[in-house]
């Protein structure tokens, strides 16, 4: 790549997974379309040939098509942010559904640590910062599952967290751990303190009453807001109503409670 950054990059990515462990297969890759879509080849390709995924992770030091939920693009320039992928195996696919809250919550923890404001989670996993009223999207995560029936199945976990992107790499909407005026000392510094926010977090798999908890305490959302949820062609309006132990969102709206498993919140 002929890029000093990448290098020192490398170096110390290795130095931290060294010194204090992480998943067992670890790849960094200059430049990749996407680490979600490499990963989810990677899964297919042990799943075609009926061998055993051992715990991966693929960080990019750049993405050429990023993308988010509902297949948006993700800014992803060099160097500038967390580019990140962890893939693991689950025997029962039931022990997925946490995953969202759990990597939201493992994320945040670790991103606040490094800001002046704390990081909140709007949900789904959304990773935002409150900042003189105004609420900015600094990152995101993306979850995606392969599941055959007989099989073990596979968690793809992606996400981006925005760190050394200026006011000109990102929409309005978005935000970075640099503009927050955070600590900005070390790319991989940072890139590994969230995957070992995360790691710490998949030790509770499965522990859906730790997940919802932990998740709550987290949340942006206040009760009573008003919060508008698009789910495919439907939208829904309604005042938030917290979340119940599955971790869905709960809205009353014309006299019922409407919960809510899986969608976009577009206002709230």
């Amino acid at each position: 790549m002929g890029d000093d950054r990448y290098d020192l990059y490398i170096r110390e990515l290795l130095e931290r997974n060294r010194r204090e462990g992480g998943p067992e297969n670890v790849v960094i890759l200059s430049e990749v379309e996407s680490t979600n879509a490499l990963a989810r080849a990677i899964a297919t390709h042990y799943q075609n040939e009926d061998e055993r995924l051992r715990p991966l992770v693929l960080l990019a030091f750049e993405q050429t098509g990023g993308r988010g939920r509902q297949g948006r693009r993700w800014s992803s320039p060099a160097g500038k942010g967390a580019y990140v992928t962890r893939v693991i195996e689950a025997a029962d696919p039931a022990l997925l559904q946490t995953l969202p809250l759990l990597v939201g919550v493992g994320l945040c923890r670790a991103l606040s640590s490094h800001l002046p404001v704390p990081c909140r989670l709007k949900w789904p996993n959304d990773l935002l910062i409150e900042v003189a009223g105004e609420r900015k999207k600094i990152g995101g995560v993306l979850i995606e599952a392969l599941v055959r029936p007989g099989e073990s199945s596979v968690g793809i976990i992606g996400f981006g967290v925005n760190l050394f992107h200026e006011a000109e790499d990102l929409p309005e909407t978005g935000t970075s751990l640099r503009l927050l005026g955070g600590d900005s000392s070390s790319l991989a510094g940072l890139t590994w303190d969230l995957v070992a926010g995360v790691e710490a977090e998949l030790a509770h798999l499965g522990d859906s009453a730790y997940a919802v908890e932990s998740y709550r305490s987290l949340s942006v959302h206040q009760l009573g807001e008003r919060i508008v949820c698009r789910l495919g062609d439907t939208v829904i309006e309604g005042a938030f109503a917290g979340f119940d132990e599955a971790g869905r969102l709960l809205l009353d709206s014309g006299g019922r409670r409407i919960p809510v498993a899986a969608g976009e919140v577009i206002e709230g």
